[in-house]
């Protein structure tokens, strides 16, 4: 494993120790450190960021909480886990994952979507 990315995943485990497991700081954690496993291109920036003020976990959630306030319907707030994504590689300046490679792809190859799955009807069967 990477230095950078061990030194990262190190920070972010103590960060979560402040929280109750579950809750929405500790899971932006749980996300950042699945980001970070995935590609570990920007773990130096996190690294180097995550203790910085204003850079915390809890700072990071503030960001999706401000989301879902804005996104409300009626009383009810809600981020998905796409927008999640964005504003936690956003906050944290890691590439887009649509510029992250397939973990599974050689490198310089472009992944193949998956097939899409035909729509079955009732229809069909008769």
């Amino acid at each position: 494993m990477n230095a950078n990315l061990q030194t990262a995943l190190n920070k972010i485990d103590e960060q979560q120790k402040k929280f109750k497991q579950g809750s929405a700081p500790w899971c932006v954690g749980e996300q950042l450190k699945d980001m970070l496993r995935e590609n570990a291109t920007g773990a130096g920036i996190v690294a180097m960021d995550i203790d910085q003020k204003g850079m915390g976990l809890a700072d990071c959630e503030k960001k999706i909480a401000d989301f879902a306030q804005k996104n409300k319907q009626g009383n009810v707030g809600f981020c998905g886990p796409a927008d999640a994504d964005r504003i936690i590689r956003e906050f944290y300046g890691l590439p887009a994952r649509s510029e992250t490679p397939h973990p599974i792809a050689p490198a310089g190859t472009q992944a193949a979507a998956p097939a899409r799955r035909k729509i079955i009807r009732l229809e069909d069967f008769l």
